[in-house]
C-alpha cells in the first residue's frame, strides 16, 4: 500500500520541548477523553450526532510498564477524521478549533499528552462513510534522528468494530534517566477504581444519564460512575429576617453579556468587520452564559466544600474556594478569607458552567485576567460578603452570598441552622449529630439508599432535633403498673425495674441500681479497692490481686478451713451423736439451763493451723446451744478406739464448767464429774456396744457397698490386678454360692464379680481407686477437685481422704475375723462402721 508523507513541521513559536511541559498524569489523559468529547460535540453541530457517546479507556499497571510493555489507548465513538485532519491534529501549535465549543486544544495538547506518556503514538480514525481506516504514527525518537518532522500515514483496512471514531494509542515508555521516565508509572500505579472516581468527578456532569447528551467513559471495562454532591433539595430552606426565606439549593441560567469574537483566535470583533488580531472575518456571537446551581452540603466539613468550575462538560477547578470565599480589598490590596469565618468547616457547594470563559495554557484553571471570569464571578459572588464591607443600600444579593448570609452558621441545630441536631434533656436544646451519624448517613448515600440518596432521612434528623422526644411512661412488666422513666423499682408491686446483680456471687439477686447495701444479704455494694491482704488460715502477708495464699494456697478472703463458716459446708448433721434440752445438776444442787447439743461429721481433716496435726473436733457454743464439728476418721477413734460420744460429752463439760464460774472450787464441779453426768443424761446406754452387733451392722454395710460399686470406674480392670489367692478367694465363694464359673467372662466386664469378693478385696479396691466411690456412687462426700482447690492442696485431701476411709474399712473388714473380740476393738469398729454407715449416699 503506498505511503504518504504528511508535514507536521511546527510552528516556530512552539519548537519547544513540548513533552517537558509540567503536568499531571491524569491532565495528559484528559486530554485525550476531551478529544474524544470534542468530536462528539462537532458530530452534533454538523447535525450527525452520535448515537453511542462512549470513550474506552484501557491503561496498563505498573508490572507491564516496568516490563517495557503495554500501551495506553484511548478509542472513542465518534464522526472519525479526515487524513487533512490527523495532520492538522498533530502539528503542534495548529487548532481549527474555536475557543468555545470544545474541551480539547488539538495541536499543543495533543502533543503534550502523547509525548509525556510516550514515545511512539499511532491515530487510527475510521468514517462511516469510507471503506477503510487512516493510520497515522508519530515516532518521536525517530523524528528527533531525522530533523523531517514527517509523519508516516496510511489507508488501511478498519479494525473489527471500528466503524466510526477514533482510536490513539500510546506505547515504548521513557527510559530510565529521562525527565518523562516515571510519568507513565505514576498513571500505571494509581489503582483503577481511584483513576474511575476522579474522571467520575471531573466528567460528572457530562457522565449523568439526565445529561443533554451524556457520554459513557470506561476505563478497563468498568464504567466511570459520575459524581454527585450530597446537597439539601432546592424546596429546604431557612428563614433570616432580612432575606426571607433563602432555599437550600439556588439554580440559575444567565446570559451575562455578550460578544462577537473570531473564530480562530478568540479576539473581540468590538466595532471592526474583521479580526484586529489575524484580520479573519470568520465569526460569532458568543452569549456569556452563567448556569449552574450553587446549593449547602448536608454536612459541613474542612476541606470537602467548594464549587466545581466547569467549561464544555470538564470540571476544570474542583471545589473552588478561593474565588467565591476570598475578598481582595483594593484599598489595602490584602486577601481576606470571608468563608469559614465563624467555624473552621465548610459546607456552600455547586457545580457551575463557564463555557465562555478562556482557560490557562494546561487547563488547570481560568484567565483570571479575562473580562469573561471577572463577570462570571461578579454575577456569582459580587463584591464581599460581609455586610459591614457593603456600600451604603447596596446589599450584595448574588447567589453565593445569599447561601453565605443564610448558612454561615451552625450553632442552632435543627431547623434554625438547617442542620442535623439530637435534642439534650440536660441542655434544654438540640445538639449536633455525632459525625458517626453522618459518615454513616453519607455512606448510605453513596450506596443510593432510597430515603438517603434523597434528602428524606437526613431532614427528619433537622426537624425532630430542637423536639423533646414525648415522655413515654414505661410499663412494669409484672403488673403494668405506670412508672416514671427514672423509676428504679414499680410504684405498683415493688418490682426491679432498673436494677444490678449484688455483688456476692453467693446471693446474685438483682437489686436497685442506687443501693449501697443488698437488702437480702446485706453485702456492700461499693466496690473495694484492692489491697494487700492477710491469710486466714496461715497470717502470710499476700500481693494485692493475688487470688489464693502463696504460702498455703487457701483462696482469698475464705474463712479458716476450722472455722464454722467453713465446716458447715463440710460436714452433715450426725443425729445419732447430738442430745436436745441436755440439762444436768451442777454442785450447788440446781440444775443446768437446758442445752442443745448439735454434732455435724465432718468430711475432711479438721486443721486448726498451718502446718499444725489434724484435730479430732472443734466447738461452737452460746447460751442454749453448742455445735460439735467432729472428724470420725481421727486416729482418736480409729487407732485408740474412742467413741465419738466421749469427746463430744467431753466438750459439753467443759462448756458448762466455763459458763458457770461461780462455782470454782466447790466439790463436784469439775470437767471430768461433769463429762460423766453429761455422758450419762445425754447418751445413756447408747456409748456401750455388744459385739454380735457390731458384726451384724459391719455385713449390712459391706452388703450395700457391694451393691455400689458394681457401677464404679475401674470395676473391670480391677479384676486383672486381684492377686493368686484373691482370684482363689473368689473362684470358692461363687462355687459356694453356686454360681456357674463359666459365667465369669461376663461378670468381669460388668463387675459383678465383686459381690463373690470378700471384705478384704472391696477394701483393696478402694485402696487402689478411690476417686470412683465418691459424689454419690458410694459415699455422698465430694472428691476434692484440683480446678476448684488447687492441685497441690486438693491432692492432699485427696490422700488424706483416702486414708480416713481406707482405714475405717479395714477396721471393719479385719473386725470380722473376731471370733471374741477385745473391749477396744469393738469400740474402735463401732465408730468405724458409724462412720462410714452416716457416708453412704
Amino acid at each position: 500500500m503506498a505511503h504518504k508523507p504528511i508535514d507536521i513541521t511546527p510552528d516556530p513559536k512552539v519548537l519547544v520541548a513540548l513533552t517537558r511541559t509540567p503536568i499531571l498524569p491524569i491532565d495528559a489523559l484528559s486530554e485525550l477523553i476531551d478529544n474524544a468529547i470534542d468530536s462528539f460535540r462537532a458530530a452534533a453541530t454538523s447535525g450527525a450526532p452520535s448515537g453511542v457517546r462512549q470513550v474506552i479507556i484501557e491503561v496498563p499497571g505498573s508490572a507491564e510498564v516496568a516490563r517495557g510493555e503495554g500501551m495506553i489507548r484511548v478509542r472513542d465513538t465518534g464522526p472519525g477524521l479526515t487524513e487533512e485532519q490527523i495532520a492538522d491534529s498533530m502539528r503542534a501549535g495548529y487548532s481549527s478549533k474555536n475557543h468555545y465549543d470544545t474541551l480539547g486544544l488539538f495541536g499543543m495538547g495533543f502533543n503534550i499528552a502523547t509525548g509525556k506518556l510516550g514515545r511512539v503514538t499511532r491515530v487510527i480514525s475510521a468514517r462511516e462513510e469510507d471503506s477503510h481506516a487512516i493510520q497515522v504514527t508519530l515516532d518521536l525518537p525517530e523524528l528527533m534522528q531525522s530533523q523531517t518532522f514527517t509523519a508516516r500515514a496510511e489507508q488501511i483496512e478498519k479494525p473489527q468494530g471500528l466503524r466510526h471514531g477514533t482510536v490513539v494509542e500510546i506505547r515504548d515508555w521513557w527510559p530510565d534517566g529521562d525527565a518523562n521516565s516515571g510519568f507513565i508509572r505514576e498513571l500505571a500505579k494509581m489503582p483503577k477504581n481511584t483513576l474511575r472516581k476522579r474522571l467520575g468527578r471531573r466528567y460528572a456532569t457530562l457522565l449523568r444519564p439526565d445529561a443533554a447528551d451524556p457520554v459513557v467513559i470506561m476505563v478497563n471495562n468498568d464504567r466511570c460512575q459520575a459524581f454527585e454532591h450530597c446537597v439539601w433539595s432546592p424546596d429546604r430552606f431557612v428563614e433570616r429576617k432580612a432575606y426571607g426565606k433563602i432555599p437550600a439549593r439556588i439554580s440559575f441560567d444567565q446570559v451575562i453579556s455578550s460578544a462577537r469574537r473570531c473564530l480562530h483566535d478568540g479576539t473581540d470583533f468590538g466595532e471592526h468587520g474583521t479580526c484586529p488580531r489575524c484580520g479573519g472575518t470568520e465569526s460569532r456571537e458568543i452569549s456569556h452564559r452563567v448556569r449552574g446551581w450553587v446549593g449547602i452540603q448536608r454536612f459541613d466539613d474542612q476541606n470537602d466544600f467548594g464549587i466545581d468550575l466547569i467549561r464544555n462538560g470538564r470540571a476544570i477547578r474542583q471545589a473552588e474556594k478561593a474565588a467565591f470565599f476570598e475578598f481582595s480589598d483594593e484599598t489595602s490590596g490584602r486577601v481576606e478569607r470571608e468563608y469559614p469565618v465563624d467555624q473552621q468547616y465548610g459546607r456552600i457547594v455547586g457545580e457551575v458552567h463557564l463555557d465562555q470563559v478562556p482557560v490557562d495554557f494546561q487547563k488547570q484553571h481560568f484567565q483570571l485576567a479575562s473580562d469573561e471570569w471577572q463577570e462570571a464571578v461578579g454575577f456569582l459572588r459580587g463584591g464581599s460578603l460581609l455586610p459591614n464591607n457593603w456600600a451604603d443600600g447596596k446589599a450584595n444579593d448574588s447567589p453565593v452570598s445569599l447561601l453565605f448570609q443564610g448558612y454561615r452558621k451552625v450553632r442552632n441545630f435543627g431547623r434554625g441552622d438547617m442542620y442535623m441536631g439530637k435534642y439534650n434533656p440536660a441542655k434544654g436544646k438540640a445538639d449536633r449529630i455525632p459525625r458517626s451519624v453522618e459518615e454513616e448517613y453519607y455512606r448510605r448515600f453513596l450506596n443510593r439508599e432510597p430515603g438517603y440518596h434523597s434528602d428524606a432521612k437526613w431532614w427528619e434528623l433537622v426537624e425532630t432535633a430542637a423536639e423533646p422526644p414525648i415522655q413515654v411512661l414505661p410499663e412494669c412488666p409484672e403488673c403494668g403498673f405506670q412508672n416514671t422513666p427514672t423509676a428504679e423499682e414499680c410504684g405498683g408491686c415493688g418490682e426491679v425495674l432498673d436494677g444490678k446483680p449484688c455483688l456476692d456471687a453467693g446471693c446474685g439477686k438483682q437489686i436497685l441500681r442506687s443501693a449501697t447495701v443488698c437488702p437480702h444479704c446485706g453485702t456492700s455494694q461499693v466496690p473495694r479497692v484492692q489491697l494487700p491482704w492477710k491469710c486466714t488460715f496461715c497470717a502470710q502477708e499476700n500481693k494485692a490481686g493475688a487470688d489464693r495464699c502463696e504460702q498455703c494456697g487457701h483462696v482469698k478472703d475464705a474463712p479458716h478451713p476450722a472455722s464454722p463458716a467453713s465446716l458447715n459446708s463440710a460436714s452433715a448433721d450426725a443425729e445419732e451423736l447430738g442430745a436436745e434440752q441436755l440439762a444436768v445438776v451442777l454442785a450447788d444442787g440446781r440444775t443446768s439451763s437446758p442445752l442443745d447439743v448439735r454434732v455435724r461429721t465432718t468430711h475432711r481433716p479438721i486443721l486448726p493451723a498451718f502446718g499444725q496435726a489434724a484435730v479430732p473436733l472443734v466447738t461452737s457454743a452460746d447460751t442454749r446451744q453448742i455445735t460439735v464439728y467432729i472428724d470420725p476418721t481421727h486416729v482418736v477413734f480409729t487407732a485408740m478406739g474412742l467413741r465419738p460420744e466421749f469427746l463430744v460429752a467431753t466438750e459439753v463439760a467443759q462448756f458448762l464448767h466455763s459458763l458457770h464460774r461461780n462455782l470454782q472450787g466447790r466439790p463436784g464441779h469439775t470437767a471430768a464429774v461433769l463429762t460423766a453426768e453429761v455422758l450419762k443424761k445425754g447418751w445413756g446406754d447408747a456409748v456401750t456396744d455388744s459385739p454380735d452387733g457390731v458384726r451384724s451392722d459391719i455385713k449390712s454395710l459391706f452388703d450395700q457397698i457391694t451393691e455400689r460399686i458394681l457401677r464404679a470406674p475401674h470395676a473391670d480392670r480391677f479384676y486383672d490386678e486381684l492377686d493368686e489367692a484373691q482370684q482363689l478367694a473368689l473362684a470358692g465363694s461363687m462355687i459356694k454360692s453356686g454360681a456357674d464359673l463359666a459365667e465369669l467372662g461376663r461378670l468381669k466386664s460388668t463387675g459383678g464379680y465383686l459381690r463373690y469378693c470378700d471384705r478384704d478385696t472391696v477394701s483393696a479396691f478402694f485402696g487402689r481407686h478411690p476417686e470412683g466411690w465418691f459424689n454419690g456412687l458410694v459415699w455422698e462426700d465430694p472428691w476434692p477437685s484440683e480446678s476448684e482447690a488447687g492441685t497441690v492442696i486438693a491432692r492432699k485431701l485427696q490422700e488424706d481422704l483416702r486414708v480416713k476411709y481406707l482405714r475405717c474399712l479395714e477396721d471393719c473388714a479385719s473386725y470380722l475375723r473376731y471370733d471374741q473380740p477385745e473391749r477396744l476393738i469393738v469400740v474402735r469398729a463401732r465408730a468405724a462402721v458409724d462412720f462410714l454407715a452416716g457416708k453412704l449416699a
